[in-house]
């Protein structure tokens, strides 16, 4: 099998697998063929800076499509450097299939020039990891690509070498069916509770109407962990505000007699014990450890089947405007102090979503999460993507690009700290080039501000913290899209106001002071 047949079956696996869309960094004819051979299909490319960046932009797109991100890159290189974009989409759910070139098997015994055993680096990182080559390549794409979907989602690789025979196709389990005695004692343990809270988690977004069906009138108060933000409106009476593992939720669940975890993923809380005494039921679409929420019972299955039958005998006895009070006082130990002459952070996030609270939302890693979770209310339809079992930087810009070609004609809100900015900020170009509908607000304090709070004495000082002053704005014009910098409220509501399509940037200047204290009242 010729490399042009082997990259025009793969091109076809893809497409049986429902891909639309490849992004990546090519590295010559072998990529270029499938990079062609997929557009003969009506699969389009997006040519990206870098290889992380295009596993990030193929996971958002992934994820809001519910389709296999795809993303292509070359052998040696373009495979290491695509290393922590396949552990983000591990770690944080999101459904990627990496594509690669390789040292062809023909030619490896007289080729040191970028050889690496490619499958061997990125099993670690993967869901599985094989080689395609002349055996059933449309098979074996197609199963690769149905793999990431599968559950847990997360990153697939696979080295095309046309001169081997390959890997048979990866095998795609069965969703799992429900099992009846489970669901019994779930419903008995349910039951006995006056006080239920339920905690939707990141796989709860692959059914968002089953969750939302089943909670909407089961009142009892609703936490949600901020790869779930947005599967459950924030308007209703319920919602009781964000689940990370700390000290914010605490109050609230230390009253619970029973956890309810919906999609709850032991990947996303904070390290620590789970120091809640209640019985936790997990119920999951796919097999979960429970160790973290100790003796844990777990159901798995179809959301729309389990939810219903696992909370039918739910019968809370909350207090009226139990969650709403606990979501109204948690929030406000977030506010600023009043009096205030410079640019908070809670500025940012408040003025940002007073003119882009509407559509979807990246958020990076840093200090300006802790903010920017809690105070940015939606009411969906799409989750909030940030990157949280792996809380990586860099994450935020490359995810906007992936969510707004995902979401055509809904303008995407990008917030970012100049830290991860920097880390993916040739992206800002790709931004210009395909002309998105994307507002990047860079939270611009020229530090590494969250682990400058938690810096104690003999750790680097400030050396290990501080950058120089960087003027986003006039980097962001250079690359192509348009840019303004700010100093204070007013500045950043007027700029925020254009209404105008296409990408902008917004570098405001922020005074970090008050993460201190919001780290304080979110972690203890």
């Amino acid at each position: 099998m010729t490399g042009r047949e082997t990259a025009t079956a793969l091109a076809t696996g893809l497409a049986d697998a429902g891909v639309t869309r490849l992004f990546g960094v090519p590295g010559g004819g072998a990529n270029l063929d499938m990079i062609g051979a997929a557009a003969e299909l009506g699969i389009e490319f997006v040519l990206t800076h870098g290889e992380t960046p295009a596993c990030i932009a193929a996971g958002a797109f992934g994820r809001l499509t519910d389709t296999p991100g795809v993303a292509v890159v070359t052998r040696g290189p373009g495979l290491t450097s695509a290393a922590n974009g396949m552990a983000q989409a591990t770690l944080d759910r999101a459904p990627v299939l990496l594509v690669s070139d390789t040292v062809g098997s023909a030619t490896r015994h007289r080729t040191g020039h970028q050889r690496l055993d490619q499958t061997a680096a990125t099993r670690p990182l993967t869901k599985w990891s094989g080689t395609l080559g002349s055996l059933d390549p449309r098979a074996v794409a197609a199963a690769a690509a149905t793999l990431a979907l599968a559950g847990p989602r997360g990153a697939v690789h696979l080295d095309v070498d046309p001169t081997v025979h390959g890997d048979p196709p990866p095998v795609v389990p069965a969703p799992p069916e429900p099992s009846g005695r489970d669901l019994a004692r779930a419903r008995e343990v349910v039951g006995a509770a006056a006080r239920p809270v339920v905690v939707v988690g990141t796989d709860a977004a692959v059914d968002t109407a089953a969750v939302r069906a089943v909670l909407r009138d089961l009142g009892c108060p609703v936490l949600v962990t901020y790869q779930a933000k947005g599967v459950v409106p924030e308007s209703w009476p319920c919602f009781a505000g964000m689940f990370t593992g700390a000290v914010l939720e605490r109050p609230l669940l230390e009253r619970a007699d029973v956890v309810v975890g919906i999609g709850l993923d032991p990947v996303e809380p904070m390290p620590g014990p789970w120091p809640y005494l209640p019985p936790v039921v997990l119920l999951h679409s796919h097999p979960v450890d429970p160790a973290y929420f100790g003796d844990a019972l777990v159901v798995t299955g179809p959301y729309d089947r389990i939810l219903p039958a696992a909370l039918a005998t739910a019968d809370p006895r909350w207090p009226g405007g139990e969650a709403a009070r606990t979501w109204t006082d948690a929030r406000a130990g977030l506010e600023p102090p009043a009096g205030r002459t410079t640019l908070a952070p809670q500025d940012v996030v408040d003025e940002a979503h007073h003119a882009l609270g509407g559509g979807p939302l990246t958020v990076d890693a840093g200090a300006h999460m802790l903010v920017t979770m809690p105070l940015w209310a939606t009411d969906g339809p799409d989750p909030v993507l940030i990157s949280n079992g792996l809380a990586t930087m860099g994450h935020a810009l490359p995810a906007a690009i992936g969510a707004a070609l995902s979401r055509p004609g809904r303008r995407v809100a990008c917030l970012v700290g100049d830290g991860g900015l920097g880390m993916a900020l040739a992206e800002l170009e790709t931004l210009a080039r395909l002309r998105l509908d994307v507002t990047v607000v860079v939270f611009d304090d020229a530090a590494l501000s969250l682990i400058a709070v938690k810096q104690g004495s003999g750790q680097g000082g400030a050396g290990a913290v501080d950058y120089g002053a960087v003027d986003f704005a006039t980097v962001a014009r250079g690359l192509g899209v348009p840019a303004e910098r700010v100093e204070d409220a007013t500045q950043l509501r007027k700029a925020l106001s254009d209404t105008s399509s296409g990408p902008r940037l917004v570098d405001a200047r922020i005074d970090p002071s008050e993460y201190a204290r919001i780290i304080r009242v979110i972690r203890g």
